[in-house]
């Protein structure tokens, strides 16, 4: 078999994948206090992650977002797909709150690649 002269590599290749990331769906509190609880974790997979460029920031001042990053991931395809209203743990002690706890970020966007379908672009932030 022949290899194609139209192949190109991905950019993004296994070693760069190797933050692991977790997905998860909150819900809204029972009590009286306000604030959302987690319900479940929806998707774990690694995760490139990496500043957010120029357009990526517009994207995050339309939020009013303090802290931002950008992820990327293989797609999962028909098992998950994520959407603005999940919540991202990433899993690198880059991105804790205090000494035994991660940040949980906000999705601000999803952008799969329409040319190439084998990653999803998410952009991430925290409001406070």
């Amino acid at each position: 078999m022949a290899i194609d002269p139209n192949f190109k590599r991905l950019k993004t290749g296994a070693g760069q994948l190797r933050t692991p990331v977790s997905f998860y769906e909150y819900k809204p509190g029972d009590g009286l206090e306000p604030g959302d609880v987690e319900k479940k974790r929806l998707h774990q997979t690694m995760a490139e992650v990496y500043n957010p460029s120029m357009k990526d920031w517009e994207l995050l001042n339309h939020t009013n977002t303090k802290r931002g990053v950008t992820i990327n991931i293989r797609d999962p395809l028909k098992e998950f797909q994520p959407t603005n209203k999940h919540i991202v743990e990433i899993q690198d002690f880059h991105f804790m709150k205090n000494d035994d706890e991660f940040l949980r970020w906000n999705v601000i966007d999803v952008q799969p690649n329409p040319r190439d379908s084998r990653l999803i672009k998410i952009i991430l932030g925290v409001t406070s």
